[in-house]
């Protein structure tokens, strides 16, 4: 039977049931007729030859049960008898529909919101060129009750002038507030990010307005510069794309913008307003004792996480041997992908961004 005529036939039986239900036994008694008549002819009388043939092919509501069910209408009547059901059922107990519905619409929420964060944590990869390369460094403590601690600038200078196995290595100072001034706005206080210059190339991130940092702009005493989040370029500049190369005012000083960051990039922090560079003067960077880096990395290709952390093992060791006073309680550097400590965040936080607050203890 075509498709066309199946639907048909069904719609048929489902609207004009009790037309179909005669036509259906009037052929049914015609086949038992002609079943009987054989018989007849074989010598048996008329009852006993009806008799043998509802034997041999069972009973007429059996058959007719069987023909109906064969067709896709059966399962839609079906489910229209359970429907009403269901609800003469419902309606007889209120208290019980009430802790039903309210079953169902929570289960269905937490499903919903289990299979959201499935999908941005696990499923989804980070939005950044080659995830998978990506890195964040740490300082393992363990022996000291610091199970991970965030890097000193001497520290981090030597993970990136010291091994062959980053392709790139970028510091992030996190959790920096300034008050923006003037502008013809009320007094504002900003969150920033302070980030070395090649955080945005080892995340393959490309401003929307201006460029990003460069080199010469992590050195200190260089002239004030900054990135502007999307968010705030919009709310407080209304989206002037001639925003790049004013000066603005943050903590009574003159800061020139230099870009506009794309609307969905956050890192580290969803809540950055700003991002300006991290300056070390040489004395910083010889500091092995102020921690309070972030470090991400960019692991060279074909370089896994497992020979990268063996590497930081050896680097680690030869800089307590070099420096026992200060990197003595130092047990290791370690390297976790990036994409692991997004997943862990996400776990502990619904607004599933990142921030470097959530990786140290």
């Amino acid at each position: 039977m075509s498709l066309l005529r199946s639907i048909a036939s069904g719609l048929r039986s489902l609207f004009r049931k009790e037309q179909v239900s005669q036509e259906l036994d009037e052929e049914l008694n015609g086949f038992l007729e002609m079943g009987a008549e054989e018989k007849i002819k074989e010598g048996m009388s008329r009852k006993e030859a009806l008799r043998v043939v509802r034997l041999e092919r069972g009973s007429l509501e059996a058959t007719k049960e069987a023909v109906r069910s064969a067709g896709w209408e059966s399962f839609v009547e079906t489910f229209w008898q359970d429907l009403r059901f269901a609800t003469r059922t419902l309606r007889k107990s209120l208290g019980f529909t009430a802790v039903a519905v309210l079953t169902l619409t929570l289960g269905i929420g937490a499903t919903a919101s289990i299979f959201s964060v499935v999908d941005a944590v696990l499923l989804r990869r980070l939005p950044y060129r080659d995830p998978s390369r990506l890195v964040s460094l740490y300082e393992d403590r363990t022996s000291t009750g610091f199970h991970r601690r965030q890097f000193t600038p001497a520290n981090f200078a030597d993970c990136k002038a010291r091994t062959a196995i980053f392709e790139d290595v970028a510091a992030i100072d996190a959790d920096r507030f300034y008050n923006l001034t003037g502008n013809g706005g009320t007094p504002q206080r900003l969150s920033a990010e302070g980030v070395s210059h090649n955080l945005f190339s080892i995340l393959g991130v490309q401003p929307a307005l201006g460029r990003v940092f460069l080199p010469e702009e992590d050195t200190a005493g260089s002239e004030h510069v900054i990135l502007l989040s999307h968010r705030l370029w919009l709310s407080r500049f209304g989206g002037d794309p001639n925003v790049v190369g004013r000066g603005i005012l943050l903590n009574g000083e003159k800061y020139s913008v230099v870009g506009v960051m794309p609307p969905w990039f956050s890192f580290p922090n969803k809540d950055a307003d700003l991002w300006v560079p991290t300056a070390f003067t040489p004395e910083q960077l010889a500091d092995r004792g102020s921690h309070f880096l972030t470090v991400i990395g960019a692991l060279q290709p074909g370089v896994g996480v497992g020979r990268a952390n063996a590497e930081l093992r050896v680097l680690s060791q030869n800089l307590r041997q070099q420096h026992m006073d200060i990197m003595r309680f130092v047990d290791r550097f370690v390297a976790v992908p990036l994409q692991e400590v997004y997943t862990r965040t996400c776990a502990e936080d619904s607004s599933y961004s990142w921030s470097p607050s959530h990786l140290f203890y």
